[in-house]
């Protein structure tokens, strides 16, 4: 019940005094409001009914907020001047009391909401003053404020009121020295108090540089108020017409006051305030160069036809101009503006293709990441952009653009939902701020640099890959004919001298003849065994001899005596043959690894056919990776043989500890093995 209280009791007493200056200046004509020297307080009242609904609205969703509450108060004390307002004029007329004191609150009271302005101004959006040395500032600030309300309380009615106003005595207290005295302190007053509001602002800015993403989006609410403000008095100064389109032009600024500060405490992500401030200013620009083109026309025009050009032509020619100049003149003005301002984001379209078009033409990583980085530094129009990007030996490759600033913020690079690198952004800054929509073209600008990124990333490593192979066949092609050259040809013709020689002998010195066959014999066995050696480095014999999962299982075997293996296989047979050797391969050199370097205690082994694809995982128990060691020959191996087949090996070290291998070895379906059916389920 509380809570709905003082948002109602604000809500009610602006209405009713909205509704009594109405009231009152119906029942009161203009020679009456003229004899008392006072306007419409309706007029007066109408904008601190506006405050008032912000105040509700705030109080409602965020009860007892500082801002909220200051709202109201500003709104009771600008519907209650406006009511007291028109009772002057009709308690003059009709000769009733309270005359004196309405005169006191207008005069003396009002300038309370200067000092309103200037605490909203402090306070916003958090309801305290900034901290640090800027609280000190903050607080001077708002006694300065405070100059001209106490002031007007204290000075004699001889110098707060015009000559021949009707007022009696408002005086609070005697005022001890001269009127001039208390003129020049009245006006020094003014001077602080109007010079609170300039630095308020410049406060409001010290809070932005210092504020966090959210609370800058709120502030930047109050700068669009701001500039909504300033646009109207100037256009209510430059008109200078005075009456009802300067009132409407002063009920749209407290109107636009009252909706932004709303909106930046309740729901500042509600638009691009961004893209509304550039629109205002562009507005408000292009509105000022038609008016001044209009009013040169007229004004040559009035020169050269003097008395010829009556009214229809006036309004002619104003209709004309406001949709030859205006319609072109506002488009490219905006997008200017908007450029200047916030950079290229608005046109999404344009940024993505320039960005691609840009990328194409690029050849190496080393130099798309420069685009990369000075592309999103001119669509955003940030002054510092630094981009990083993983390579897939696990090294990293950046680029900056500009001079980094104290503060940054981090966005992710990702591909096919694998994370290749990060872009570094300045954390400060109206232009740092990135709505949904800016983000939304961050996300695009850095989706199609990622593509083209990592697929320059994969040509080069299809590239070195291809060099890798081609240099590993050459070398295998060295080794085996050194092994046939120097080894095997050699021991082969050592076996044919010695049966010839053994021939020879045979009648003449038998004993001979057989220790020269039986040297051969032993030749012929090393031979064999080179033969062996040439043929397991082929392919491991085993492979042919026993099948995938009982060789798998004979190296597990071969290190049981070190660390625990089980061997888990499904569906290993009939797989291709370069698949069976990659497999083959990579569970002897992570079970190597395992031995060498884990420390564990157990390891699973696990081979798994697919409909497409075998899925190798070597998990172990041990004391896993360390984050800053760099990939061994080992663990690039694995990758290698893997990707040499078109699959994947990743080596992972689970929270729980140890490490795991998981490779996946594409065979594109063609596996003879009749134990398994379309779907890849085991019969």
């Amino acid at each position: 019940m509380s809570r709905v209280l003082e948002p109602v009791s604000v809500g009610t007493v602006s209405l009713a005094a909205l509704a009594t200056a109405a009231w009152l200046d119906l029942a009161t004509s203009d020679a009456e409001r003229a004899a008392a020297s006072t306007g419409l307080g309706t007029a007066t009242a109408l904008p601190g009914l506006l405050l008032a609904a912000a105040s509700v609205v705030v109080l409602l969703a965020r009860p007892r907020d500082t801002v909220g509450r200051l709202l109201g108060a500003v709104a009771l004390v600008w519907t209650v001047d406006g009511a007291l307002d028109s009772w002057i004029s009709y308690s003059l007329a009709n000769g009733l009391p309270g005359t004196d004191l309405a005169y006191w609150f207008v005069a003396r009271v009002g300038a309370l909401l200067l000092s309103g302005l200037v605490a909203l101004l402090l306070l916003y959006p958090t309801g305290r003053l900034l901290t640090g040395t800027w609280r000190t500032a903050a607080t001077g600030v708002v006694l300065a404020s405070l100059a001209l309300p106490v002031m007007l309380l204290l000075a004699p009615d001889s110098v707060v009121f015009a000559a021949g106003e009707p007022v009696g005595s408002t005086e609070v207290v005697p005022f001890p020295w001269s009127d001039d005295t208390a003129e020049a302190m009245l006006r020094g007053a003014q001077v602080l108090t109007l010079g609170s509001v300039v630095a308020a602002v410049g406060l409001v800015w010290a809070r932005h540089r210092q504020a966090a993403a959210a609370e800058r989006t709120q502030l930047r609410w109050l700068l669009w108020a701001g500039i909504m403000c300033v646009l109207m008095v100037l256009a209510a100064v430059t008109l200078a017409v005075g009456g009802a389109v300067t009132t409407v032009l002063l009920d749209l600024a407290v109107a636009a006051l009252a909706v932004s500060v709303a909106i930046g405490l309740l729901r500042p992500g509600l638009g691009d305030v961004d893209a509304l401030v550039a629109w205002t200013l562009t507005t408000a620009v292009v509105a000022a160069i038609v008016v001044a083109v209009d009013l040169a026309v007229l004004a040559a025009g009035t020169a050269l036809l003097g008395d010829r050009l009556d009214q229809r032509d006036v309004t002619l020619v104003v209709l004309v101009l406001a949709i030859v100049v205006y319609g072109p003149l506002r488009a490219w003005l905006g997008g200017l503006v908007h450029r200047l301002l916030l950079g290229r984001r608005s046109d999404r379209y344009g940024a993505v293709s320039a960005l691609a078009a840009r990328l194409e033409t690029i050849g190496t990583v080393d130099e798309q990441l420069p685009a990369l980085a000075s592309a999103v530094a001119d669509t955003f129009k940030v002054r510092h952009v630094r981009v990083e990007v993983i390579t897939p030996d696990g090294g990293l490759l950046s680029a900056s653009h500009g001079t980094p600033p104290a503060e940054v913020q981090e966005i992710d690079i990702a591909y096919q939902d694998e994370r290749i690198g990060r872009l570094v952004l300045p954390a400060q800054g109206y232009r740092s701020m990135l709505s949904p929509r800016d983000q939304g073209l961050l996300v695009d600008l850095v989706r199609q640099a990622a593509v083209a990124i990592r697929a320059r990333l994969l040509a080069t490593e299809l590239q070195e890959s291809r060099e890798r192979l081609v240099l590993g066949r050459e070398d295998d092609r060295r080794r085996i004919r050194r092994d046939l050259h120097d080894g095997l040809g050699p021991a082969l013709g050592g076996v044919a001298l010695r049966l010839q020689a053994a021939g020879n002998a045979i009648e003449a010195d038998p004993d001979r003849a057989r220790e020269l066959v039986a040297v051969a014999r032993t030749e012929v066995g090393e031979a064999l065994d080179d033969v062996r050696r040439l043929v397991h480095d082929l392919r491991p014999p085993a492979l042919d001899d026993l099948g995938l999962e009982a060789a798998v299982r004979q190296q597990a075997e071969r290190v049981r005596s070190e660390v625990d293996v089980s061997v888990r296989a499904d569906g290993t047979t009939g797989l291709p043959a370069a698949v069976e050797v990659a497999a083959y391969r990579i569970v002897s050199e992570a079970l190597t690894n395992v031995v060498k370097h884990a420390g564990a205690s157990h390891v699973d082994v696990c081979l798994e056919a697919g409909p497409a694809a075998l899925t190798v995982v070597v998990a172990d128990d041990g004391r896993g990776i360390a984050e800053d060691v760099t990939a061994g020959v080992g663990l690039l191996s694995l990758r290698e043989r893997a990707e040499e087949l078109g699959g994947r090996c990743e080596v992972v070290c689970p929270e729980g500890g140890g490490t795991t291998v998981r490779a996946v070895l594409p065979y594109g379906g063609h596996v003879t093995d009749t134990g398994h059916d379309d779907e890849g389920a085991t019969r």
